[in-house]
């Protein structure tokens, strides 16, 4: 009776803790992708395009299905540029969502010449 009890109590703190740890990995993949997209959209003389397309192949290349449908947003206001990715972590307990947003900011890169 006892194991009736305490087996399916175990198996689902297991469960959790697995499913927090894939939690922090799509953060990570996110705020990876995020990263490569600001690299590539700061660059002098790039498009938000391009940052965008990065970031997104970067998600699905490297998050494979452990970042579940990634969306890319890149916003460029003033010196800054700003790489939104969010999604979802894939998880292991039914009715389970964990949602996962990740943002990497940077200055633009802008040419100059000595002595300005």
């Amino acid at each position: 009776m006892e194991a009736a009890i305490l087996y399916p109590v175990v198996l689902t703190l297991i469960l959790l803790m697995v499913n927090t740890a894939l939690w922090f990995h799509a953060r990570g993949v996110a705020l990876a992708a995020a990263q490569e997209g600001v690299r590539v959209t700061r660059a002098y003389g790039s498009d938000l395009s391009a940052g965008t397309a990065v970031a997104e192949r970067f998600a699905r290349k490297v998050g494979g299905s452990l970042l579940v449908s990634p969306q890319v947003s890149v916003d460029r206001t003033g010196d800054t540029v700003s790489v939104t990715v969010r999604g979802e972590a894939l998880t292991l307990v039914p009715l389970l969502k964990l949602r996962v947003s990740q943002v990497a900011h940077a200055p633009i890169e802008k040419w100059s010449t000595p002595g300005q």
